[in-house]
């Protein structure tokens, strides 16, 4: 099985080297690939819809992500690894994040709670986690992330860093790390 992690390069704190420790160790038995975004490394969406129009499932922006898709979409677990920025993700995380969009088909769907999503362009998805740290965030900024988080992808499981060291193998001992179907609704 294969996991892979992406990051933001920009935020290296010892909360991040910790909970990278703690992530590698609780998918010891996963191929691990990691990918530190950068300032620069990738472009942000300009919201051209290429991606469902001129080049199905591939975005025209001429950069890493068509790489760290295909690595993700090949992955059966995704971990984030999130700084947390006024309850915020990071912008190197939320590009990665926006420029999924060539993942999923161009058509809209109405959920139960009457918002709209994307219907899923394939039949599987890796798991998705994200982890979401920083040494300033509050019990509002964490709330804020999970409810953001949340409503942008169903099939995601949100946690935070409390600073505990062992808390992600507690966590992710409750979490199915297969892959799952219907994507990232």
């Amino acid at each position: 099985m294969k996991a892979y992690i992406l990051s933001d390069m920009d935020y290296r704190t010892e909360a991040y080297t910790r909970l990278l420790s703690e992530v590698k160790e609780a998918l010891r038995c996963f191929e691990i690939e990691e990918k530190p975004i950068g300032r620069g490394d990738i472009h942000y969406c300009v919201g051209c819809f290429g991606c469902w129009v001129k080049t199905p499932g591939e975005c025209l922006i001429k950069d890493d992500i068509a790489n760290i898709n295909r690595k993700m979409m090949n992955s059966d677990v995704v971990v984030y690894l999130v700084p947390v920025v006024f309850g915020q993700f990071s912008a190197n995380i939320k590009y990665a994040l926006d420029r999924w969009l060539p993942n999923m088909l161009p058509f809209f769907e109405t959920r139960k709670d009457g918002s709209t999503t994307h219907p899923p362009r394939y039949e599987s998805y890796p798991r998705q986690i994200m982890i979401g740290y920083g040494g300033n965030s509050d019990n509002e900024d964490a709330a804020l992330f999970i409810d953001i988080t949340k409503k942008h992808r169903s099939d995601v499981e949100v946690l935070i860093d409390s600073g505990v060291k062992g808390q992600v193998s507690k966590m992710f001992g409750s979490i199915s790390l297969k892959r799952v179907c219907g994507g990232p609704l």
